[in-house]
């Protein structure tokens, strides 16, 4: 990782968190055909790499999954993306944690269900 490579990251992370859906997916397309024109596919990796860390550096978190025991409501759904602005917000269902949510943020994990609750005072008890 070139220091240039970063600077490169940062700047076009300033141009592109101004730009619609559609011309983010149609930049990335372009990288993709310039990459592939250039036999340097295999750089492409690097690159997303170092967009994702200019992406937090700059907006703070890039990816937060929401797990639920039940589908998020649509307010709670607007409070999470105007919180985590520019961060790609995923959901699944998972009827199993019974209640409360799991929130993933990049690489830190915040368990607030139930049955995370519930397994935790199970560990707890077990170690009496």
């Amino acid at each position: 990782m070139k220091s240039s490579e970063k600077q490169l990251a940062r700047a076009l992370v300033e141009q592109l968190g101004e730009l619609s859906t559609k011309d983010l997916e149609a930049a990335a397309t372009n990288l993709i055909h310039e990459l592939a024109a250039r036999r340097q596919i295999h750089r492409l990796t690097v690159a997303m790499r170092l967009l994702d860390q200019a992406w937090a550096e700059k907006y703070g978190a890039a990816t937060i999954k929401v797990t639920t025991a039940y589908p998020l409501k649509e307010a709670i759904r607007k409070k999470l993306k105007a919180v985590a602005q520019g961060a790609e917000l995923k959901e699944h269902v998972d009827s199993s944690l019974i209640g409360g949510a799991i929130l993933r943020i990049d690489e830190r994990i915040i368990d607030g269900s139930i049955k995370g609750h519930l397994e935790s005072l199970t560990r707890a008890f077990t170690t009496l």
